[in-house]
């Protein structure tokens, strides 16, 4: 039996967001094997490389997950030495996170993470384009959500995975982030 265009269309879709999923796979192998950490622990040490020492809630705006989320990352990362906790007032609840000087060689020669490449490719797009994606991604996302919670996905893995991706899109979609849950593979916060 042939198949329809939309049929080809959506087979395509599917490689490409399969594709996609596998580059994240392969580069959170990757880091974990060469560097010792995570993607939100290289995600961390490159923000506080790139701005110098910060709170706990700068760093969780600036990679886009919640505090929370960045007390595990910090404790792991001050465990394996990468970096420090200061307290720069007398107020016990105000700590500053610092780079060791392992940390800073760390982040200073490792790869730049997937959502790195992932940004630097979509500013390369036109405003134009950037919204089309968007919109697209924007509506597969309430798609899948559409579905009753309470049963098994109607939709294959890679598709589910790909509403994770749409959060992403829309922190890049201007100048604004997005800020909801954490997606542990690229530190993303899909909405």
């Amino acid at each position: 039996m042939k198949s329809t265009r939309s049929e080809d269309i959506t087979e395509k879709i599917v490689a490409l967001i399969r594709r996609y999923v596998r580059l994240r796979a392969q580069h959170t192998k990757e880091l974990a094997k060469n560097y010792g950490v995570s993607v939100p622990q290289l995600l961390c040490l490159q923000c506080l490389y790139e701005n110098g020492k910060m709170s706990m809630s700068d760093i969780a705006e600036n990679i886009m997950v919640n505090v929370s989320t960045v007390t595990g990352i910090v404790d792991r990362l001050e465990q394996k030495g990468f970096l420090e906790r200061r307290r720069v007032s007398p107020d016990r609840r105000v700590i500053t996170i610092a780079l060791t000087e392992k940390g800073r060689s760390l982040a200073k020669d490792s790869p730049p993470a997937v959502h790195h490449r992932i940004v630097h490719a979509v500013k390369m797009l036109s405003e134009a384009e950037r919204e089309e994606i968007f919109q697209a991604l924007e509506r597969l996302s309430r798609l899948i959500d559409s579905g009753d919670g309470d049963k098994e996905p109607a939709l294959p893995s890679a598709l589910q995975q790909a509403k994770d991706t749409v959060g992403h899109f829309r922190g890049i979609r201007g100048t604004k982030k997005a800020h909801t849950d954490f997606d542990p593979i690229l530190s993303i916060k899909p909405m």
